[in-house]
């Protein structure tokens, strides 16, 4: 996939998750002013792969070719824009998602399957939703622990209370800490006494 004469490539449905798609994100093309109207520009990924943008008032369109078991196809389509105030001043943009009976309002959509899409549409998921649950709440226990200063929930038994940090805000952080692992070491166990019972039948 790439701009006008770009030559880059993308193949149809070759990714699934969120993580592995291409996107474009509305509020930091707004931070880069890439929306103010009537502007032409290349934006292009670390991959090499690249795309053409026009803007107007109302909406932004995008141009790039994709290929596909060596079938080059033209694309080129608009995604209408949208802005909602701030409580802080300002407006925040978003995209309207040109998926067909779709019109959600994002801020970032998605390529796969040839079209910059919303992740609904383009039925995509984030690599967390594909851990087991047990990995899951270890991962949400350890992010609590990195924001409390320690390596683990065993750390939180000698550590003490970050400076600034609100007793009652520390002791609840604690609490879900202990609870997401407590929660993923019984699922764990479960899980496994299933699998002794399936080979000792």
């Amino acid at each position: 996939m790439g701009g006008s004469g770009s030559g880059n490539w993308y193949r149809f449905g070759s990714k699934t998750r969120v993580e592995g798609c291409l996107s474009i994100d509305a509020r930091h093309l707004d931070r880069k002013g890439c929306l103010e109207p009537w502007q032409g520009y290349s934006w292009k990924w670390q991959n090499g792969c690249n795309i053409l943008i026009r803007t107007e008032p109302e909406a932004i369109e995008l141009s790039y070719t994709i290929t596909n078991d060596s079938q080059h196809e033209e694309v080129d389509y608009k995604i209408p824009l949208s802005w909602t105030s701030c409580n802080y001043g300002g407006k925040r943009p978003w995209f309207i998602c040109p998926g067909k009976g779709c019109g959600k309002r994002v801020a970032k959509l998605y390529l796969k399957s040839g079209y910059f899409l919303c992740r609904h549409c383009n039925d995509l998921a984030y690599s967390s939703q594909r851990e087991r649950k047990e990995f899951r709440l270890l991962n949400k226990a350890q992010k609590i622990c990195e924001i409390l200063g320690v390596n683990s929930c065993d750390g939180l038994f000698t550590a003490s209370k970050p400076k600034g940090m609100h007793c009652r805000t520390y002791e609840m952080l604690v609490d879900d800490a202990q609870s997401l692992e407590l929660e993923s070491l019984h699922i764990m166990s479960h899980r496994l006494n299933n699998v002794y019972k399936s080979i000792h039948k």
